[in-house]
This record gives C-alpha cells, sequence and structure tokens, in this order.
C-alpha cells in the first residue's frame, strides 16, 4: 500500500443501513479527509447521523481520518448522547415539514392528517432556504439537497410509493401523536377554521346546500370543505392506515 492511501471501514447502523446497502463499507478515503466527507460520499446526508464512534470515543464530523481506523455510525435514537457529541439534534415541538417537488401524494396525506407540509416549491436553493428560515424538515428523495451545510433537519424517504412514505415519516417523527385530521387544507397547507353555512351560500352547489349543514374553511386560500364522499373516503383510508400502524404494519 502506497503510504499516502488512507483505507477505514465504516459500519452503518439502523436506517442508515437502507442508504448504503451494507452494514460494513470499506472505503479509500484520501489525504486530510473529514468523517462527514466520507459518510456523505457513501449517499447518506449529515442530517441523518446522530453521532459516530471512533474505538469507543466520540468524534465530530470534522474529524480527520486514519489508515486503518473504523468509524461506527448512527441514526437517531435514544440513547443518552453527550451534548456536544450529537451531531444533529432532535426536532423539538410539532413537525413542520417542507416536500420537493416529486412527493406531492405525501404532502396531501401530511395534510389529511393535520400535519403542516409545505409543497410546490421546485428549486432547491428555495426549499433550502424556507427550510433554514422557518426551522422545517425537508422531506426528498434527492440526497444532495440534504448535503447542503446549512440545512439542519432533513430526511431521505425510501420508499417511492406514498402510503408506505406516509408510514416512513411517520414513525421516523412519532407524528401520530401530532395527528389531527382535517385540520389542514389539502390545497395549500393552511389551517381550517369552521365556518357557518350563511357566510359561505354562495360558494356552495345546489346539492351540498340541500345536503350538508357543517362546513370549514381555508385561513389561508378560502376553500370550502365540507362532508360526502371524499372525506368518508380519506376517512376510512385514516382508519385502515392507524389500524396497521399499530400492528406494525
Amino acid at each position: 500500500m502506497n503510504k499516502a492511501e488512507v483505507r477505514i471501514t465504516i459500519r452503518f447502523f439502523g436506517s442508515l443501513v437502507d442508504l448504503v446497502g451494507d452494514r460494513y463499507v470499506k472505503i479509500d478515503a484520501g489525504i486530510n479527509q473529514t468523517i462527514k466527507d466520507c459518510i456523505e460520499r457513501l449517499g447518506v446526508p449529515h442530517t441523518e447521523v446522530y453521532f459516530i464512534t471512533l474505538r469507543k470515543d466520540f468524534v465530530r464530523f470534522d474529524r480527520i481520518v486514519e489508515n486503518g481506523d473504523t468509524y461506527f455510525v448512527y441514526p437517531e435514537c435514544n440513547l443518552d448522547i453527550p451534548k456536544e457529541y450529537v451531531l444533529t439534534p432532535k426536532y423539538a415541538g410539532v413537525p413542520k415539514f417542507i416536500l420537493d417537488i416529486h412527493l406531492g401524494k405525501l404532502a396531501r396525506l401530511l395534510r389529511m392528517l393535520g400535519i403542516s407540509a409545505e409543497y410546490g416549491i421546485v428549486e432547491d436553493e428555495m426549499i433550502v432556504q424556507k427550510a433554514v428560515s422557518e426551522n422545517l424538515i425537508i422531506l426528498t428523495r434527492d440526497r444532495g439537497m440534504l448535503k447542503k451545510s446549512e440545512v439542519v433537519y432533513g430526511y431521505v424517504v425510501r420508499s417511492d410509493k406514498p402510503e408506505e412514505q406516509l408510514r416512513e415519516v411517520t414513525l421516523r417523527y412519532s407524528l401520530q401523536r401530532w395527528f389531527r385530521p382535517f385540520t389542514r387544507c389539502m390545497e395549500c397547507n393552511g389551517e381550517l377554521i369552521s365556518v357557518s353555512k350563511s357566510v359561505i351560500l354562495d360558494q356552495l352547489p345546489e346539492k351540498v346546500k340541500e345536503n350538508y349543514d357543517e362546513f370549514a374553511k381555508c385561513s389561508k386560500c378560502g376553500k370550502v370543505y365540507w362532508g360526502g364522499t371524499h372525506y368518508e373516503n380519506m376517512n376510512t383510508f385514516i382508519e385502515k392506515f392507524l389500524e396497521n400502524l399499530s400492528k406494525g404494519k
């Protein structure tokens, strides 16, 4: 081996294995490379790394790797880690998300359950800017976006199926305790408020006027909502989703 070569082993745990495809990965790291550089080179954004150890000692992202090192890399967990070695802090409070343009169906499902899910921005830079300024969690299929140094909170959605994506994100952020179905606008993410029928009467189709008396209106875009077949279908979906979640499906 050339004296200038630096070869290391990285052992990934939990959900990080999904991103790499293996638990143990050996790589030629190069000279003066940080462990953060090596981890992200393998496709794991820094936002998904909770802590790292080397020979049972905690290390930070700026650790320069040395030939023969073996690093253990962990996702967020409930272990009691010294604050100075927590590399990505846990999100505090009610989770609020911003999703990339490829996750529209997931955004609607989250909104249906009452979870704030901003969606519709196309440019990555604008998504990052909004996430940072408003303290939002980025949900994306684009790992590159989450490798930007200014991004604090972000998750790579593994599945390409919306219902599986919803389960994935629900488990990752313990969303079930924050569910408040039918409290957000499916179109713009605004909060829904109860509204008197008389106030929105001129916005209603004739059949709706005859058959419904309870309504909600988006405080942001003004869209009006009422019960009906679509509402019943969504309610059935939610009940099945929660049932499967409780059964670990």
